[in-house]
């Protein structure tokens, strides 16, 4: 018996207005058909690995230059790369022990903004961590060493210290069930004798029900399925092609027995059947690099953890993980980081200075645009001890909202001191004009929905109306 659905693929008429209604009311009505808002990165100071670490921070220096605007696409690298925006935290760091202390530093920069995603014109390949090289990281004016690192996020995620430090590993990740070496058996079906002119939205599907301790099972491809009571039914679309199941771990103790049904809501079945075509056996860590890349700028480590934490997220009922939101290539999930060591002798006072592009969000709503800046600074009271901290925004452009408000306007832009942290994170609005507006929505594409929404509430108070006189 069904327990609970994992889609919904059912609902009544009624549902479906009370649906629309609320998304008029809900979504603020745009004149621009096309893309109006874009993402960019979050920033973050550095972090020390070390939560024991006695080295202090005596004091901050976060300078924003900013003396442009990023464009809403880019075609050539070359563009890309000559956007000169950036942010330079500058630490003044102090050792107060009587000792030599070598500490592991972390700069998280962000995933790559979604305007910032440049394919080779010849290849179309994606091209990955064109910027990188932009960045720069001294000690006393003196470049240092440094290592690109990954981990997986996702896109429109906030920056959390705890959770996305764990994600950092020295080695490939130590799992109790995943390990690089265990068995992924692939096994490709093929679909026959279906129907598809009579039935082009058929399905197929079959149960599982498998110890996860033991196995964790993804079906490629997958488009729906439904928890029941000791088992789960895994689903994917019969026009696909071929069916990819990839167990992984022991073998299962049952092969799938597969049904097809007449559409996705998999209630009426129809004749098929399936042929198994082939039958593979790899590691998990070659399959967790299926789509990897060297030339991405990516460690095969930070990839393989990367998938993991895919598939980790991704863990339904009775060993199964849901392909329909899995992906082999995770090059857009990646957050960037970069790390570093220093060395302080006992009583020593370092300069450390990190600089690194930054990648605004904006919306194109406004009139001008808008673009919002953010720096996280609630990491840096994971250090022993913080002291001041001095801001400043070069820029000739104007800061209309500011969190948190206090910002001074000098010759070159802004500036705010602080003698501790702040509670609040910081972000600042850059614009043009300082007074940007929304524009009134008075052409045809702004009244075309707000007709539809009349038509669809006199179309309600119409039904409503015939069933209250049927009534009568």
């Amino acid at each position: 018996m069904m327990k609970r659905g994992y889609f919904f693929r059912n609902c009544s008429a009624y549902i479906i207005m009370v649906s629309v209604l609320s998304a008029f009311s809900a979504v603020p009505v745009s004149a621009n058909s096309a893309q109006t808002k874009w993402s960019g990165t979050t920033s973050t100071g550095t972090i020390v690995t070390d939560t024991d670490c006695p080295v202090i921070v005596e004091s901050e220096v976060l300078t924003f230059d900013i003396q442009e605007f990023p464009k809403h696409h880019y075609k050539e690298i070359s563009e890309y790369l000559s956007y000169s925006s950036n942010v330079t935290a500058e630490y003044t760091f102090y050792n107060p022990a009587d000792y030599t202390i070598s500490a592991t530093l972390i700069f998280p920069f962000g995933a790559v903004p979604d305007y910032g995603y440049l394919y080779d014109s010849y290849t179309g390949e994606r091209l990955l961590n064109t910027d990188t090289e932009k960045y720069n990281i001294t000690v006393d004016g003196e470049a240092i060493e440094k290592t690109l690192r990954h981990t997986l996020t996702y896109f429109g995620s906030q920056f959390e210290l705890s959770k996305d430090m764990a994600l950092l590993h020295d080695g490939f990740i130590k799992d109790d069930f995943y390990s690089p070496d265990m068995p992924v058996t692939k096994y490709t079906y093929i679909p026959q004798n279906v129907n598809l002119e009579t039935y082009n939205a058929a399905n197929a599907a079959f149960v599982l029900s498998a110890d996860p301790t033991k196995s964790r099972v993804l079906m490629e491809n997958q488009n729906g399925g439904k928890l029941l009571d000791d088992a789960v039914q895994l689903e994917c679309w019969v026009d696909s092609g071929k069916f990819v199941i990839n167990v992984i771990g022991e073998a299962l103790s049952q092969m799938p027995e597969w049904k097809f049904y007449e559409n996705g809501a998999c209630e009426k079945e129809i004749g098929g059947n399936m042929v198994l075509t082939d039958t593979e056996v790899t590691t998990l860590k070659d399959f967790a690099l299926t789509a990897y890349d060297e030339s991405s700028g990516v460690s095969e480590t930070d990839w393989y953890n990367a998938v993991v934490e895919s598939m980790k997220s991704l863990e339904w009922s009775n060993g199964a993980i849901s392909g329909a939101d899995f992906q082999f290539d995770i090059s857009e999930r990646l957050l960037r980081w970069f790390e570093y060591d220093i060395t302080l002798e006992a009583g020593d006072r370092i300069v450390n200075t990190v600089t690194a592009p930054i990648y605004p969000s904006f919306n194109m709503n406004y009139d001008p645009t808008i673009y919002q800046y953010t720096y996280l600074l609630s990491p840096a009271k994971t250090w022993k001890s913080f002291g001041t901290l001095d801001i400043i925004v070069n820029t000739p452009f104007y800061i209309t909202e500011s969190c948190p408000e206090g910002f001074e306007r000098t010759d070159n832009g802004y500036a705010y001191h602080l003698t501790r942290l702040p509670n609040e994170e910081l972000t600042f609005t850059l614009c043009s004009d300082p007074d940007p507006k929304l524009p009134a929505f008075n052409n045809s594409r702004v009244l075309m929905p707000v007709i539809i929404l009349a038509v669809v509430i006199l179309a309600i108070a119409a039904i409503l109306l015939k069933r209250k006189k049927h009534q009568g």
